[in-house]
């Protein structure tokens, strides 16, 4: 009986034992923490250096402290951690952690000090040495650096001095010999040979690195979270190749160039933005990063909400949508990529997708995005500008781009596009049958909507402007305190095709004040330049057809309020 009752009391104090084991391992299973290994999903892209990330990381099991790493350098204000309702998220920590990593031995002293114990015949300018290498000192310990919102210690003889971290001077090298042990200078060591196998020639190097943490209620294994932010260190640019061989017919291709200088992306889903968003605090980093002190993040806080204005305006951009497929042309130089998919809008934002994309750091991506047809027609442009200043003062100069002293006629591409996308600004290629034939800007351009090109000056388009006081009414008027003359003006254009075909030719002439009259009749377009300025401001479009050989004239006069 008495038997018995032991035995019982052994079982019930082994169930007590291995329950208590069971709870303390689930505990300390809980509270250690785990490495997870979060997953870019999606790059959205800007076109001013700032991408927007969308990482995926899988809680693991049995724990509360889940380790995620480093991660590029957020911008303030952007950072969010995105999880389900299961997941009881107590807070997200940033620490500073010491890493080990492994790197080869780079001198003769650190080879020596990592083979401690070791027999070595050490060879000098005037003798040999032969003995075995002793441990080496340690360095003294790196002391903090003093924290300015704390009590800790400061330098005696200078208590305001900036903190600097304890370096050795000289570094030594013990040698155990017979004789005794000699103390060597390392920089008087010629040559080390070893009696024994091989040295080891790799050593551990600590760096500190920031590392983020989740502390979570309880663990959560299985279930997902996100993390968001906005980066800087990649950016798109777009550009654009038109193929002018047929008459009538552009084929248009476009293509996008990443600059990667952030981190690794594999198979992610990108997605190329245009348009203007306004992102106030895109220069400063975000505190998660450590990456700066509190009075530097202040301090740029601080510079950031003085600046006026939105400094982060993006350029326009490129949104994909149904496009038409070029034809493919053997032995061409322009693209035969097909239509790509289907694009996005966003409020006032654009996005063009990529599938699967890849790209490792400091790598640059080129990316064919999409080729089309678009109708087209050739044109020659001439703008001259206004020769009434801001100041209300006549100056013929000031119709004169950059001081030139001749009139500029340009051979330009005026282009349809036809597709369900706006055209972003973008540097932009002609060629016609393979050749080269220019390079400028297409400016941005709406779905349907018309631009026009520059592809080259039109060298044998001659081009003459003159403009003359017809008449002069002294003191007309006195606006702001101010006294006004008014003048009228005429004004002849000439133009001269001395080419060996019929040309469309559009000129444009800015001017201020009241239109009397223009011959041929042009188009007047009143603009919003004076709107708090005496005189209206205009613009006068004239398109005409030029034979080849033929010449034009064009006058127009006006009457204008001239500041004395």
């Amino acid at each position: 009986m008495k038997q018995s009752i032991i035995t019982k009391t052994f079982v019930v104090f082994a169930a007590i034992f291995s329950l208590l084991y069971q709870v303390q391992n689930t505990f300390a299973q809980e509270n250690k923490s785990q490495d997870v290994k979060v997953e870019i999903e999606k790059l959205t892209l800007f076109k001013n250096g700032l991408g927007f990330i969308i990482s995926n990381a899988t809680l693991p099991e049995n724990s509360k402290t889940v380790r995620i790493g480093q991660l590029p350098i957020p911008s303030f204000g952007t950072f969010w951690v995105g999880y389900p309702k299961d997941v009881k998220l107590q807070s997200l920590i940033t620490s500073i952690e010491e890493v080990e990593k492994k790197v080869p031995v780079l001198s003769i002293p650190q080879l020596l000090q990592i083979n401690t114990g070791r027999k070595v015949i050490i060879h000098t300018s005037d003798k040999d040495i032969e003995g075995t290498i002793l441990t080496s000192p340690l360095n003294p310990e790196e002391q903090p650096a003093p924290n300015p919102y704390f009590m800790s210690p400061r330098l005696i003889q200078d208590p305001y001095r900036s903190y600097m971290p304890q370096i050795p001077m000289n570094d030594i090298i013990s040698i155990q010999t017979d004789k005794g042990i000699v103390v060597l200078n390392p920089g008087s060591i010629l040559r080390v040979e070893f009696a024994d196998d091989n040295p080891t020639n790799v050593t551990t190097s600590k760096t500190k690195y920031p590392s983020l943490r989740m502390e979570l209620e309880k663990p959560a294994g299985g279930e997902n979270v996100t993390v968001s932010f906005l980066a800087r260190g990649i950016t798109w640019s777009p550009g654009y190749l038109i193929d002018l061989s047929d008459s009538k017919t552009a084929k248009f291709s476009a293509h996008a160039i990443i600059i990667n200088e952030l981190t690794d992306f594999n198979d992610v889903k990108l997605q190329l933005v245009t348009g203007f968003p306004n992102i106030k605090f895109s220069d400063i980093n975000s505190p998660v990063a450590k990456s700066q002190s509190l009075a530097e993040f202040l301090s740029a806080l601080s510079g950031s909400n003085q600046q006026s204005g939105n400094r982060y305006m993006m350029s326009q951009g490129m949104l994909g949508n149904s496009m038409l497929q070029a034809d493919e042309i053997e032995s061409s130089i322009v693209p035969g990529y097909s239509t790509a998919s289907e694009g996005l809008v966003a409020e006032d934002l654009f996005f063009y997708p990529v599938d699967n994309f890849t790209l490792k750091k400091d790598e640059t991506a080129w990316v064919p995005l999409f080729s089309a047809e678009m109708p087209y027609k050739h044109i020659y442009t001439w703008k001259i500008g206004d020769f009434v200043d801001l100041n209300e003062h006549y100056n013929m100069q000031m119709g004169l781009q950059e001081g030139r002293n001749t009139e500029e006629v340009w051979h330009s591409c005026r282009i349809v596009n036809t597709l369900n996308m706006p055209l972003t600004t973008a540097a932009t290629e002609f060629v016609t049958d393979n050749e080269l034939t220019g390079q400028d800007v297409c400016y941005y351009t709406p779905p349907k909507g018309e631009t026009t090109i520059r592809i080259n000056k039109a060298l044998n388009v001659l081009a003459e402007q003159t403009e003359i006081e017809v008449e002069r009414t002294r003191d007309a008027s006195t606006f702001h305190g101010y006294r006004y003359d008014l003048v009228k003006v005429r004004g002849e254009l000439k133009l001269r095709n001395k080419l060996d075909k019929s040309i469309k030719v559009e000129i444009s002439k800015e001017l201020s004040g009241e239109v009397l009259e223009s011959a041929p009749k042009s188009k007047d377009v009143k603009t919003a330049k004076g709107l708090r300025q005496v005189n209206e401001k205009h613009i006068l479009t004239w398109e005409i057809e030029l034979d080849a050989g033929a010449e034009e004239k064009i006058s127009y006069q006006y009457r204008v309020y001239i500041r004395e």
